[in-house]
């Protein structure tokens, strides 16, 4: 249940953990919050279910919805008070906030005793306002509504009759006087007796309290006029309940006037102060006798003579004031509104805020709004600003986003203070290999922004040269050493490019750089926004295309020296109906990076084990299947689990599956780990890509591996006329006489030639795989292949069912 007690609050905020925080100092504040909104049907929703006393909006909330848009619409509908709350100190959004009049403007980041101090403020004057005009409203009623009735009090039949021309009362129209009597405290009752023995006249005010209706009061006159030998005296009675509750809550509203902290003035039309309240007299340094009428526009005189001045004697405006007060400066914001009084004239009230300690801090305000307090560089509010002002002004200007390579590594590895110790400096050289116009913003983590005038591509790539070069010396920390580079990219403004298009060329110029093999500069072409919305299709089809199973495993045999199958490998294939094959060389690490390699991975699984099972059934027993396995699965320990459970489930022997892995999982710890316990379940281990990469001989060595798999881009051209033909044809031949000897099967792979075929089995080569025996073939597919090129005269071969 709402306590009516304390101020009920909206937040209005996209950033969840700012919400939060929010939330939670408003509680310890005493105050209630409705809920948190992040969009604008959300705020609604609570709005229309209980209208808060106040609503604390954020003025960006992020996509299309602006909360100065949402704050107006809301006003208008609900009259709700609206404090911003910004981390964008420009002057365009604040000439938009104050368009709306809100009754406060936070700039982030702020204290809970700002927050605290601004809500507080905002609601009593929220409360004076109502207050005053709930109080004038009721004062011109009670002023309209002045209807008596007759009042006859007969003693000769000891009864009492009230005559009005409308039912306004909540009497019978005739009473005994002992009952009209008894409505009355004792001590009236006696004196009303004594006035009617008397027949004298006689004022009192009458309390009536009738039960499910609201306390009526009455004001009862008896006259010393009287008629019928002067047994009836006559007399009136008057309903004053509005009347009474007005002065009673103009009292209560002239109390506030009194002890509220905010100035208060009252003006009548032609702008003369007829009222002022304390608190205003202490700010002017003034007493109220030397306000009253005084003219308003002297109290606040221009600051200087051109100085346009606002018209105060406006109802709704919201404006800054600066008074010099007993060598003092104030900055005040005041707020006006006006009332109708019942002679027609029409008077202002204005509400005066001290706002001096916030205008006092407004510096040291911008300047925390614009600077990331961890390297001294600018912000992505400075950043925001500082494009911004290139766009207003038409002029052109580039810009270089800078990611840090392997930057997580080290904050993983040695903390996030070591890390801050490297950002700093990155900052600092970056600033050193800079001229003084550019600017240096950390964007967020380890990304950087430069903001340059130069748009000239030679002095561009100069600069991007020298910012390359600051990173080359070693960056010395309290944990050691560390050699950092960066991946960089690079956007230069067009005619009409919006300030957000050129930061995303940027961002996309640098993700090209990295994806590139990082430590690089790359400038933007409309080719890499080309490559980079092809990504996010199959990024954002991924998810549909595993749960619709469009992807499925195509299978690839290997083949011995004597032609007979001894493996084949399950290859991942996309096929989108609408768009055909997508490559694996494209979905794979975009399937990584989002962690749906996981899901492909099971899928890859599943569809192993149920091949397995078709070819065994089939009379090919022996033939071993290859499933690659992706770094990412590695980092996970439920992966064991998962083998060992579809093992289970599907009831084949482990030590028909090899396991391929790239020779750069290697370098992970906890992938070894997790492989080495994978591979006790009876799997096999293969080294894939063997030779390129992160390739060593002394992994050879390593027990946990079991058979190796040369990579294509060692195979020679033939004839082997060049040297270097000649070395690539040496070093496969010795790495499979090497295999040999270690009893280490060893799989050649790429092979599409007759001449490449002939030189793996003069080699001695034991397993080969390429086009030149067959292309990768669905399930079906390669039961044709085995039937036609391997399969004994006995087996017969069909299409595999559902479940089989």
């Amino acid at each position: 249940m709402t306590d009516i007690t304390r101020p009920l609050i909206l937040v209005v905020e996209d950033n969840l953990v700012e919400a939060m925080n929010v939330k939670n100092a408003l509680i310890q504040a005493g105050m209630q919050v409705l809920g948190i909104a992040k969009t604008e049907s959300e705020l609604y929703a609570l709005v229309d279910k209980c209208v808060p006393d106040l609503i604390l909006m954020d003025i960006d909330l992020g996509g299309s919805d602006s909360g100065i848009g949402i704050a107006k619409s809301i006003t208008e509908r609900f009259k709700v008070p609206i404090v911003f709350s910004t981390s964008y100190c420009d002057d365009t959004t604040i000439s938009n906030a104050l368009s709306i009049s809100p009754y406060g403007y936070l700039v982030k980041p702020y204290g809970v005793l700002s927050l605290t101090t601004t809500i507080q403020v905002a609601l009593e004057r929220k409360k004076t306002e109502k207050a005053l005009a709930s109080s004038n409203r009721r004062f011109a009623m009670a002023s309209e509504i002045a209807k008596l009735g007759v009042l006859e009090v007969d003693t000769s039949t000891q009864s009492v009759v009230i005559e009005s021309v409308e039912n306004l009362f909540d009497f019978p129209r005739k009473m005994p006087l002992s009952k009209f009597l008894s409505l009355f405290p004792e001590e009236k009752e006696v004196e009303l007796k004594e006035a009617i023995h008397l027949k004298s006249n006689y004022l009192t005010t009458l309390q009536l309290k009738i039960e499910g209706q609201p306390t009526k009061w009455f004001q009862v006159v008896l006259s010393d006029i009287g008629w019928g030998e002067d047994y009836v005296q006559i007399g009136a009675i008057q309903d004053i309940s509005i009347l009474q509750s007005t002065q009673s809550n103009l009292s209560v509203a002239d109390k506030i006037v009194s002890e509220i902290k905010e100035g208060v003035l009252v003006c009548d039309a032609e702008g003369l102060i007829i009222k002022a309240n304390q608190s205003l007299c202490e700010m002017l340094g003034t007493q109220a006798e030397h306000l009253i009428s005084t003219h308003i526009n002297n109290v606040f005189p221009k600051a200087r003579k051109h100085d346009p001045r606002p018209d105060y004697l406006e109802d709704g405006l919201r404006t800054e004031l600066t008074i010099v007060s007993e060598g003092r400066r104030f900055h005040l914001t005041m707020s006006v509104t006006s009332f109708n009084l019942d002679d027609g004239e029409t008077n202002f009230v204005a509400i005066l805020t001290d706002v001096s300690e916030l205008k006092s801090s407004e510096s040291q305000l911008k300047y925390l709004a614009f600077t990331d307090a961890l390297t001294g560089a600018g912000n992505r509010n400075f950043l925001n600003s500082i494009v911004e002002t290139y766009s207003e002004s038409c002029e052109p200007c580039s810009i270089i986003f800078i990611d840090i390579d392997e930057f997580k590594l080290i904050n993983d590895t040695h903390g996030h203070e070591v890390g801050d110790e490297i950002l700093r400096a990155c900052a600092s050289r970056f600033k050193a290999s800079l001229r003084d116009d550019d600017t240096v913003i950390r964007f967020g983590g380890d990304e950087f922004v430069i903001v340059t005038s130069t748009t000239c591509q030679k002095l561009l790539n100069k600069m991007t040269s020298r910012l390359s070069s600051s990173l080359k010396s070693v960056f010395k920390t309290t944990s050691g050493d560390f050699q950092v580079t960066a991946s960089i990219g690079l956007a230069s403004s067009t005619e009409n490019m919006s300030p957000t298009e050129l930061l995303k060329n940027a961002d996309i110029a640098m993700f090209s750089a990295k994806q590139g093999g990082k430590n690089s500069v790359v400038t933007f072409s409309e080719d890499l926004s080309k490559n980079i919305e092809y990504r996010l299709f199959i990024q954002q089809g991924l998810k549909s295309a595993i749960q619709n199973k469009q992807i499925t495993a195509y299978f690839q045999p290997i083949i011995d020296s004597n032609g007979e199958v001894l493996a084949v490998e399950a290859l991942a294939r996309w096929h989108i109906p609408s768009h055909g094959p997508i490559s694996p060389e494209k979905f794979i690490p975009i399937a990584e990076r989002t962690k749906h390699i996981h899901d492909i991975g099971l899928l890859m699984l599943d569809e192993v084990c149920f091949a397995l099972k078709a070819l065994s059934g089939w009379g090919f027993s022996d033939v071993k299947f290859n499933l690659n396995m992706s770094p990412v699965q590695l980092q996970n320990t439920g992966v064991i689990e998962l083998f060992a459970e579809r093992f289970a489930f599907h009831n084949i022997d482990p030590r028909r599956i090899v396991i391929e892995i790239t020779e750069s999982t290697l370098q992970s710890s906890k992938a070894r780990e997790v492989l080495t316990k994978i591979k006790a379940l009876g799997v096999i281990i293969s080294i894939d890509d063997f030779g390129t990469g992160f390739s060593c001989i002394s992994e050879l060595a390593d027990e946990t591996y079991d058979a190796i798999k040369i990579d294509r881009s060692l195979l020679p051209d033939f004839p082997l006329q060049s040297k270097q033909q000649k070395r690539r044809a040496l070093i496969i031949e010795n790495v499979v006489s090497m295999c040999v000897k270690l009893g280490m099967p060893c799989t050649l792979e790429g092979l599409e030639t007759v001449q490449q075929v002939a030189f793996a089995k003069k080699i001695g080569a034991k397993a080969m795989q390429g086009y030149y025996f067959t292309k990768p073939l669905s399930l079906v597919g390669l039961m044709e292949y085995l039937q036609a090129e391997h399969a004994s005269p006995l087996v017969s071969v069909t299409a595999p069912t559902e479940g089989q």
